[in-house]
């Protein structure tokens, strides 16, 4: 069972596995989805948080259905984990908190940690993009055959995922976080450090209101949504017309 009280020491993996790490904020009122406001109440954004959180959960445990050579992680932002039995997390997934100042610190810690217990492959997803083909994950990881990284950049100039079959944390060196230049920074670092990169097919992030109307539109053209975000939508839609 996935544990509530993560031990910061654990292994991420068995020598020779891979690892896929979902890497979401700790689903605190008020704490989390805050752009997405005044459109959204807090008690809202928090349950799209959560929806997508466990969407993507969700898509990375299917993408290797009864894989057991992949490791499966989930990094909270914060103590206090929640309890992951009664947030419906998949039971693969184990839980820990993420070490770091800055969202750099953290990755370049996972990474770390993922090395040292002797992970073939690393890659790391965030929770903001639940509705990604579900193609991706397994198309990164095959890209990690014959490149040292690989990026699935965000269209607001950072990105979705980024893997690794080696790391080294100058990787992360001098980024401005939260910008729109993480992603061509973290490019430059890598060749410095003479990576070879693949990048994926660009994808958007749930971050504004604007993002979540174009999700809609996209629904309403027939994109299949992922399952929890559509009943929030849904019930959105019930508590708006209200």
């Amino acid at each position: 069972m996935p544990e509530s009280n993560p031990n910061p020491e654990a292994r991420i993996c068995n020598p020779g596995q891979d690892a896929a790490i979902l890497f979401a904020r700790t689903p605190l009122p008020g704490r989390v989805k805050s752009r997405l406001q005044p459109q959204l109440t807090p008690e809202q954004a928090l349950r799209l948080h959560v929806a997508a959180t466990l969407d993507t959960a969700d898509f990375l445990d299917g993408a290797f259905p009864g894989e057991a050579s992949i490791a499966r992680w989930i990094f909270w932002s914060e103590p206090p984990a929640p309890d992951s039995r009664r947030l419906g997390l998949p039971l693969s997934f184990v839980c820990a908190i993420q070490q770091g100042k800055d969202l750099g610190e953290r990755m370049a810690d996972a990474f770390a940690r993922a090395f040292a217990s002797g992970a073939r492959r690393v890659v790391i997803v965030g929770s903001d993009s639940p509705h990604l083909p579900a193609s991706r994950l397994p198309q990164s990881l095959a890209a990690l055959d014959d490149h040292d990284c690989v990026l699935g950049p965000a269209e607001d100039g950072g990105y979705y995922l980024i893997g690794c079959r080696r790391f080294d944390s100058g990787l992360f060196r001098s980024i401005a976080w939260g910008s729109s230049q993480v992603l061509e920074q973290t490019r430059a670092n890598a060749a410095r450090l003479g990576y070879l990169v693949s990048v994926l097919e660009s994808c958007y992030d749930l971050d504004e209101w604007r993002d979540v109307e174009r999700l809609i539109a996209e629904a309403r053209r027939g994109l299949a949504l992922p399952p929890r975000v559509a009943a929030f939508l849904k019930q959105l839609e019930k508590e708006k017309g209200e």
